[in-house]
């Protein structure tokens, strides 16, 4: 991957995370590898997970409710529940 620019990989990365494109759609389109579409794609996703992601992705405060806290019923079942009940589901592909 030393001939494809930052841009390129950028490019490559937002595409198929914009269209859910496959590596191999991607190596029909962009005419590259498998192994440049993935390194490309590992790339980016190594920049956005490491320093960046600790600096600028922040979780929201434990807001369970004390009574589920406290209840040997339910608790055991949420202790490490991380979600929303409000429908404000998205899609993490």
């Amino acid at each position: 991957t030393k001939h494809v620019s930052a841009n390129e990989k950028l490019a490559t990365f937002l595409h198929m995370a914009r269209t859910g494109s496959n590596s191999r759609l991607l190596q029909e389109r962009l005419q590259r590898s498998a192994d440049t579409i993935s390194k490309s794609i590992h790339t980016i996703l190594n920049c956005l997970t490491g320093s960046f992601y600790t600096k600028h992705v922040h979780l929201p405060p434990d807001s369970t409710p004390p009574e589920v806290k406290a209840s040997g019923k339910f608790y055991p079942y949420f202790r490490n529940a991380r979600g929303a009940i409000d429908g404000s589901h998205f899609h993490a592909w």
